[in-house]
């Protein structure tokens, strides 16, 4: 690595995921890490917010340090994460960072992994006092309540990923001479070509503005099928579980269940206060 001791931290590899720093991914890599590997090799694990922020992370310590990165699935397909990660994976390298490795989550995000039955029932009826079939009748009563708001997510995430690919900068400035040059004979700078660089420029401009745009006709269909996939998805379906946004599901189930059963305030009298969701944004 070019620039190893800027590196602010003490590890070997750094692990960049989503979420803060102390969301579900950096509690479940720190153990993950300790537990499987030790100190062979030392991982730091680098909290970045987005997936946007993933990228600017990587540039900031990626000539330091080997990387490896687990982003969400944000509603993408299998193939195009996979498409998307292998792009951004060459992306980094050719700007001199060292990646190890570049990949999404198998399913939506991580808390998705955490809506398993086997995870769901031991922890919330130990922490809410309450039964797993309280659990089931809560879900039942959530998902198709979350219906819309999963289908909407999904066209928007469609949405964002169709017109990324006609982002104007890369194409309108790529190849084209707007810095000045050196030039070693004269010791002097040589400034570019203005009207080299109109003509292309205008060039590109028409080009860009001929390319095709994603067809808002799809994006309406896109949001449509899954509604109609999803308003009528229950406890027994797995779709939820692998596709939907997980921390949404999760947090609905902790409005009602604490609004139902109490959250546990005191341990040694077992007191419990319900708790009243019915607020504004900002309370």
């Amino acid at each position: 690595m070019q620039y190893q001791t800027a590196y602010p931290r003490s590890g070997q590899v750094a692990l960049l995921c989503e979420g803060d720093l102390i969301g579900y991914e950096a509690t479940l890599f720190q153990k993950w890490a300790g537990i499987f590997l030790g100190n062979r090799p030392l991982i730091d694990i680098w909290s970045c917010g987005t997936a946007s922020a993933i990228v600017g992370i990587s540039d900031a310590i990626g000539r330091s340090r080997p990387i490896l990165v687990i982003e969400d699935r944000d509603f993408r397909r299998d193939v195009e994460s996979v498409a998307d990660c292998a792009k951004v994976r060459n992306n980094r390298e050719g700007r001199g960072i060292r990646v190890l490795d570049w990949r999404s989550w198998k399913r939506n995000e991580v808390e998705n992994y955490l809506l398993e039955q086997e995870v769901l029932s031991p922890v919330l009826c130990t922490a809410f006092g309450c039964s797993e079939q309280d659990i089931l009748e809560a879900l039942a009563e959530i998902l198709p309540s979350l219906a819309l708001f999963q289908a909407a997510q999904y066209a928007a995430g469609r949405a964002r990923r169709a017109w990324s690919a006609t982002d104007p900068a890369p194409l309108l400035l790529s190849g084209l001479h707007s810095r000045p040059e050196w030039d070693d004979r004269s010791r002097q700078m040589l400034p570019p070509d203005d009207s080299a660089f109109r003509t292309a420029f205008e060039e590109r401009l028409v080009h860009w503005i001929e390319l095709p745009r994603p067809d808002v006709t799809d994006l309406r269909s896109d949001f449509q099928s899954k509604y109609d996939e999803w308003k009528a998805v229950g406890c027994e379906n797995t779709v939820w579980r692998w596709d939907w946004a997980g921390k949404e599901v999760l947090q609905w189930l902790r409005i009602a269940l604490t609004s139902r059963f109490g959250w546990l305030i005191d341990r040694d009298s077992g007191k419990r206060e319900t708790i009243k969701w019915q607020m504004n944004r900002q309370a």
